[in-house]
C-alpha cells in the first residue's frame, strides 16, 4: 500500500510539474468554437456575458461537449477585457480534473501543504493550485466527483478569497476565477 501511494504521489508531482509549466497557455479561443447552428451562437453569447464578471461558473454538459473550451474562452475574453483596462498581460489558467485524483491527495493538489504535513511531503512545503492560479482562472473539472468536505473547503475559499495550506495555519490571500465543469445534473445528486 505504501508503495502504490508513494507512486500516486511521483505522478502527481509530475501532472503538478505540467500543469504549472502550461498554466500561462491557453489553447483555445471563442473563434474555436465551430458551428453556425442558433444553439452554438447562443453558447458563444453566454460565454461572452460570463466574460463580463470575474464571478464563478459551472459549466454543464455531457462529456466531450467542450467544457473546458467554454472556460478557457471565458478566461480569455475576461482577461482580455481586464487587461485593456488595466495593463496585466499573464493571467494563468489552470485546470485539474476532479475525478482523476485519489481523494487522500486532491486536498493537498488544491491546497498546497506545509512542510511535515504528511508523510513525504517535500522540504518546504508546495504550493497549490489555488495559489499558482493566483491572479488568474482555476478550472476544476468533474466537481460532482469532488468529496463533500473538499467541497466545503473550496465554498470557504470562494468566499474568503484565502487559502489555508494542509498542515498550515496562516491563510493566504488568493485572487482566483473559479470555473467548474461536470457532466452530471447536480441537482439531481443532492
Amino acid at each position: 500500500f505504501s508503495d502504490a501511494l508513494d507512486m500516486t504521489r511521483m505522478s502527481l508531482r509530475h501532472n503538478t510539474h505540467d500543469a504549472t509549466r502550461n498554466a500561462l497557455r491557453t489553447r483555445y479561443v471563442l473563434g474555436d468554437m465551430l458551428g453556425q447552428s442558433p444553439q452554438m451562437e447562443q453558447v458563444r453569447q453566454t460565454i461572452l456575458l460570463y466574460a463580463r464578471s470575474s464571478a464563478a461558473v459551472l459549466i454543464e454538459g455531457e462529456t466531450g461537449t467542450g467544457k473546458e473550451l467554454a472556460a478557457q474562452a471565458i478566461h480569455r475574453e475576461y482577461f482580455s477585457r481586464h487587461d485593456a483596462r488595466q495593463g496585466k498581460k499573464s493571467h494563468p489558467f489552470v485546470a485539474v480534473n476532479c475525478g482523476a485524483i485519489a481523494e487522500s491527495l486532491l486536498e493537498a493538489e488544491l491546497f498546497g501543504y506545509e512542510e511535515g504535513a504528511f508523510t513525504g511531503s517535500r522540504r518546504g512545503g508546495r504550493a497549490g493550485l489555488f495559489e499558482i492560479a493566483h491572479g488568474g482562472t482555476l478550472f476544476l473539472d468533474e466537481i460532482g466527483e469532488m468529496p463533500l468536505p473538499l467541497q466545503t473547503r473550496l465554498l470557504r475559499v470562494l468566499e474568503e478569497k484565502e487559502v489555508t495550506r494542509v498542515g498550515g495555519h496562516q491563510p493566504v490571500p488568493v485572487d482566483v476565477r473559479v470555473i467548474s465543469a461536470t457532466h452530471c445534473n447536480l441537482e439531481e445528486d443532492m
